[in-house]
């Protein structure tokens, strides 16, 4: 039964991306920024990566061989003032591993202009995306894990906001061959579309302006429902031994989407197990070899080269405790930093 479970997520994971990569559009995109900082400094290259906390962005079946209580936080400086937080937590418990994760892209106070008050009414708004998520997984087999996650999305503009859920579903595949190679596969943002409401749809229109009218008259409007950018990830890493203490990773991740073109992601990462590491990749290698790319070659796919590293400061202090930084390219925009601590206990 377990096998055939496993080839019946490979099944669907293949003919989904086959029906609907590339051929929409999708809202809620703060779904699809980077989360955490190592699968950042892979390009994104994270979903056959195992036993991180991290993995509960990427791929939530690589929780399940974290071996202690573990907890991350990210930050990002964003574009034009917007801050992207990250929280993951990872438990270890008998028959599993249970994931809790938090994300929030944040535009901070912005003035409110009319056309009759360009200048500033004196008012601000925001405009916050939340996402707050709950994973499961766990061994199926002695070298297949699977995970699910599910997730509440909210996001709000001013006054009105909109909600909804979804599930990112995983699977990682240790094969045992060359290279200690893992395969991993997920599903995510799997859900219904989303559509805004509020109070800033609604509004009165006054007795005056409508002719014949005995008073003023109210009216509402109804939001377009819009799509969730749900994507499919497939991911190799193999591993080569440099050293009795270092070895080098070589990370492969495919994905579509229904809202941008397929792309392939590849990542190289030098690390000593439990200490340090320093990795580096390419988030669309369509770009990466057409140096003169146009927008339509990239589909939709702006990021470039990354970069990052990290280091375990619990060596010297006790438990485990990492401090990581990686640096994210793209094409028109500022490249994005972002810092993050790790801790186990």
């Amino acid at each position: 039964m377990k096998k055939i479970l496993l080839f019946s997520l490979l099944f669907l994971f293949f003919g989904f991306a086959q029906i609907n990569a590339g051929q929409g559009s999708a809202g809620a995109q703060f779904l699809q920024i980077f989360g955490g900082t190592h699968g950042s400094a892979l390009a994104g290259a994270f979903t056959a990566y195992q036993g991180s906390v991290q993995s509960l962005f990427w791929n939530p079946a690589g929780i399940r061989e974290v071996e202690r209580t573990s907890i991350n936080i990210t930050h990002a400086e964003y574009f034009a003032g917007i801050n992207y937080e990250n929280v993951a937590i990872a438990i270890p418990v008998g028959y599993g591993t249970i994931g809790i994760h938090g994300i929030g892209l944040l535009s901070g106070n912005i003035d409110e202009t009319t056309v009759e008050e360009d200048e500033g009414t004196g008012d601000t708004f925001t405009a916050n995306d939340y996402v707050v998520g709950i994973s499961f997984a766990r061994a199926m087999t002695n070298k297949f894990d699977a995970g699910v996650t599910l997730k509440l999305i909210n996001q709000s503009l001013a006054k009105v906001s909109a909600t909804s859920w979804a599930f990112d579903i995983g699977a990682l595949y240790k094969t045992g061959l060359f290279a200690n190679l893992r395969i991993g596969f997920s599903v995510r943002n799997f859900g219904p579309d989303m559509q805004y409401s509020g109070e800033g749809l609604e509004g009165l229109i006054e007795r005056s302006d409508v002719v014949g009218a005995e008073e003023d008259v109210k009216y509402g409007l109804v939001s377009e429902e819009y799509s969730l950018p749900m994507s499919f990830h497939l991911g190799a890493v193999m591993d080569f031994k440099v050293s009795n203490s270092s070895k080098i990773l070589l990370n492969f991740d495919a994905t579509n989407s229904i809202d941008q073109k397929e792309s392939i992601v590849t990542a190289l990462e030098w690390q000593i197990p439990d200490f340090i590491y320093i990795a580096m990749g390419h988030a669309n290698i369509n770009a990466l070899f057409q140096s003169n790319a146009s927008d339509e070659d990239l589909g939709g796919n702006m990021r470039g080269f990354t970069f990052g590293g990290g280091i375990n400061f619990g060596k010297f202090t006790g438990n485990p405790f990492w401090i990581e930084y990686s640096w994210e390219d793209h094409k028109y925009l500022k490249a994005i930093h972002r810092v993050g601590l790790e801790l186990s206990f």
